[in-house]
């Protein structure tokens, strides 16, 4: 009966995962360990969008693409597509006076949201409570040319659980009416995460007005929202001193240009080879620290305090945590010399998934070849809001009807029980592969199931309206906006996520080997399909829309 079951399998599939294991060279977690240690290397500088080690990592992938035998698909015959972005950034140059004290971008106050210069002057700052007060908050009138200036609940200590407070807020004619807001949350974020605000926006956009709506918004620390007011403990209703100085944006070009890298593996199909499965993951990270930190301290005070990175609220640690640290960073030091840290190296976030779409390319290259070509992008600035992704999507370097299916991989280094709590050898992370075609999710299940050691698939983060929005917080849905079936494959969050301490040697190769050959199957599978996956209803009728979970 085993035997029956297996050759349904491979009949359904037409080219199924267990007979692509036997045809294709192995994936090599050898190869994915040594090009990781080379991609996530201190001296890639954190790969940050616009920095020479992105720059560097995009030559890197584009000279493996030369090498696997991958025909450029990127502009002008070559392997890179050039994204045509601007950095737009605060001048921290400029200030702002609240009566007779100086206000600093990033010691006191960090301005969010749009982008646009503003001249303070004589606007008066209004305190009225918190937001999860709505009786306290201030009619239209009242609010009116002010900088309001509010609280958040303790609870909201990260920069998504504040946003997520101030929704109702924002909604609301108060806000409208406001000349902008400030909110007293900036000594809640976690220090590293503020020299990536600082960094500025990287954009295509040249408009330089601010959009319809769009209010100044600030974080500023107690001290500053004291300075503001004119007294401490301000209560609701109190009007500060008048506000002079302005918050002044500055637009450059990139210092190195950011660049898509595509390359194409010619499928055999005379008929089919025009159409595409496309492999992907992003190559750039974060970049650096505003300032050193201790690599041990921070890997103890992380597994203790924060198990999801920096999507973990920053929050000090209790006795009975402050004890466990100390004793976790303790027991480090003494395997090991202490050591200062600054590079954001992003083994797992993405360089993980970068190696990984290589190893495919190096092992399908070696023969034989699915029907369909496989389209393999490395996107750039995914960090920075999916703008790589988007971009190619948007100007895509083949016809976008012509490519049939997406599989993005992104984190897909780690996942084991110590990472997170469902986290094992079998753990697996799937996103999106059902939204628009059943049978993809379908082929997917089985390309799985027909594997030597298949994953346990956890649709959780799948879920309509599911709070951490991983729909639309991978690559995979620049492409699923455009009606491709596409999916994200990830195998979790954990405590180095956007830390110095998401390096090589934490990395599980095996698993991250056994990943690259589920995508492997599951691509060689769609590409050899006799017709292209079914879509389930139309295609979405506006690709940008925002995105809904």
């Amino acid at each position: 009966m085993r035997a029956l079951k297996t050759l349904v399998l491979v009949l359904l599939l037409g080219s199924s995962a267990l007979g692509a294991q036997r045809r294709a060279s192995a994936i090599s977690s050898d190869s994915l360990r040594a090009a990781l240690f080379a991609l996530a290397h201190d001296s890639m500088g954190g790969r940050q969008t616009g920095e020479i080690g992105d720059w560097k990592a995009q030559e890197w992938v584009a000279a493996r693409f030369r090498r696997f035998g991958l025909l450029p698909a990127g502009d002008g015959g070559t392997y890179f597509q050039v994204i045509p972005f601007q950095r737009v950034y605060a001048d921290t140059s400029a200030r702002v006076w609240a009566g007779q004290v100086s206000l600093a971008e990033g010691r006191d106050f960090l301005p969010l949201g749009a982008q646009v210069n503003w001249a303070v002057g004589q606007v008066r700052a209004l305190s009225f409570g918190s937001v999860d007060r709505p009786d306290s908050w201030p009619d239209s009138a009242t609010a009116a040319g002010r900088l309001l200036v509010v609280a958040v609940p303790d609870s909201a200590r990260d920069f998504r659980g504040i946003n997520r407070a101030l929704v109702p807020l924002r909604l609301s004619p108060t806000f409208r009416a406001a000349a902008g807001v400030a909110v007293v949350v900036l000594d809640r974020i976690a220090p590293d995460l503020i020299p990536q605000v600082l960094a500025g926006r990287i954009t295509t956009d040249t408009t330089t007005s601010a959009p319809p709506g769009a209010r100044p918004f600030w974080f500023v620390t107690p001290d500053a929202a004291r300075a503001l007011l004119g007294v401490a403990n301000a209560p609701s209703g109190t009007v500060g001193p008048a506000l002079t100085g302005e918050v002044r944006f500055v637009r450059t070009p990139l210092a190195y240009p950011s660049r898509n890298v595509i390359g194409v593996l010619q499928g055999t199909d005379s008929a089919l080879r025009g159409e595409y499965v496309a492999i992907s993951a992003h190559h750039d990270h974060v970049g650096y620290t505003g300032r050193p930190v201790d690599h041990d301290s921070t890997f103890a005070f992380n597994r203790v305090v924060r198990p999801a990175g920096a999507d973990s609220p920053m929050r000090p640690p209790t006795a009975v945590e402050a004890t466990r640290v100390a004793v976790l960073r303790d027991s480090l030091k003494a395997l090991r010399p202490s050591r200062l840290d600054s590079v954001f190296n992003g083994a797992d976030d993405d360089g993980s998934g970068t190696v990984a779409i290589l190893e495919i390319a190096r092992s399908l290259a070696a023969g034989p070849r699915p029907r369909r070509s496989i389209l393999f992008i490395s996107h750039a600035a995914e960090e920075r809001g999916l703008l790589g992704s988007a971009w190619y999507s948007d100007h895509p370097t083949v016809a976008r009807d012509s490519i049939v299916g997406e599989v993005d991989l992104d984190m897909v280094g780690r996942g084991n029980a110590q990472d997170l709590p469902k986290g094992g050898p079998g753990y697996l992370e799937v996103v999106g592969a059902g939204r628009l075609s059943k049978e993809y999710r379908d082929l997917l299940e089985q390309v799985n199931a027909g594997l030597p050691r298949p994953f346990s698939f956890n649709y959780e983060y799948d879920a309509p309206g599911h709070p951490l929005q991983y729909y639309c917080r991978a690559d995979h849905y620049s492409y699923a906006r455009y009606g491709i079936p596409s999916v994200s494959l990830s195998r979790g969050e954990h405590a180095d996520y956007h830390q110095v301490t998401d390096e090589p040697a934490y990395i599980d190769y095996d698993a991250l080997g056994r990943v690259a050959t589920l995508a492997r199957a599951f691509a060689v599978s769609v590409a050899d399909w006799a017709h292209r996956p079914r879509l389930d209803g139309p295609p979405p009728t506006d690709p940008h829309a925002p995105c809904r979970q």
